[in-house]
């Protein structure tokens, strides 16, 4: 029971589920859903892997980790992106949220 109860939060904190959750959620549901597993365990740390949606949820990615990081664990953050989208907040991406470049 212990161990099917691990992998489920083990699976939870993939970094592309969590990317994922980032995507889909608003920030302020987004940070207390890491508030909420920060309380269950204090230990955890995030890395956080998620593909390109727009510029503001770039901007997102760059409040989360200026405002969060530190309090929430969040070792992380890394937005798969084309060269143009990069291009589009070169900003967000030099100022601590890491980029993986994908091709079209």
């Amino acid at each position: 029971m212990e161990k099917i109860e691990f992998e489920k939060i083990k699976d939870e904190l993939d970094p592309e589920i969590l990317g994922s959750k980032f995507n889909t959620e608003d920030f302020t549901t987004f940070v207390a859903y890491l508030r909420q597993k920060i309380k269950a365990n204090s230990s955890s740390h995030f890395a956080i892997i998620a593909d390109w949606v727009n510029v503001q949820k770039i901007r997102s990615a760059k409040a989360l980790l200026d405002q969060y990081s530190k309090r929430l664990n969040i070792d992380s953050i890394t937005i798969r992106a084309t060269q143009q989208q990069y291009n589009e907040d070169v900003n967000a991406f030099q100022s601590g949220v890491k980029w993986e470049e994908v091709q079209k």
